[in-house]
């Protein structure tokens, strides 16, 4: 797996390192908004596919040279497209191996697609998305 590098939620030191994944009930008017790509204003995913991931939508997590990436959880992004290997290195969810998840309209990174056996969820960047 990684490499000696650890990752966990910034607010929950010592929270599961198995990701227990909750779909958010929003209200009917949040529900229907939109996600978009900062970049292009595609429409990346809906608020209505939040998900809870570790008792947390917005997660904060290090890549190994040390930037620090706020990200949120969707059960899925229909503006994305997946690319690369499946690969468990440095993955912030155990158990779980990850992908990146790039604009499928400018092809700008967005974030991560992480993947188990039995189910998986996309880690989208916080600033890279605007509500629309």
């Amino acid at each position: 797996m990684g490499h000696g590098i650890f990752c966990r939620e910034i607010n929950q030191p010592g929270a599961s390192d198995t990701p227990e994944t909750d779909v958010t009930d929003n209200t009917a008017a949040d529900s229907e908004k939109s996600l978009l790509c900062r970049q292009c204003r595609a429409v990346i995913a809906s608020r209505r596919d939040a998900v809870v991931i570790n008792g947390n939508h917005l997660h904060a997590f290090f890549n190994p040279a040390g930037i620090i990436f706020e990200i949120r959880c969707f059960k899925q992004a229909a503006g994305c497209t997946v690319h690369g290997h499946p690969t468990d290195e440095f993955s912030w969810f155990q158990g779980y191996v990850w992908r990146y998840a790039l604009c499928a309209t400018c092809l700008i990174h967005l974030g991560w697609i992480f993947d188990s056996s039995e189910k998986f969820f996309f880690g989208l960047i916080s600033d890279k998305l605007v509500e629309g």
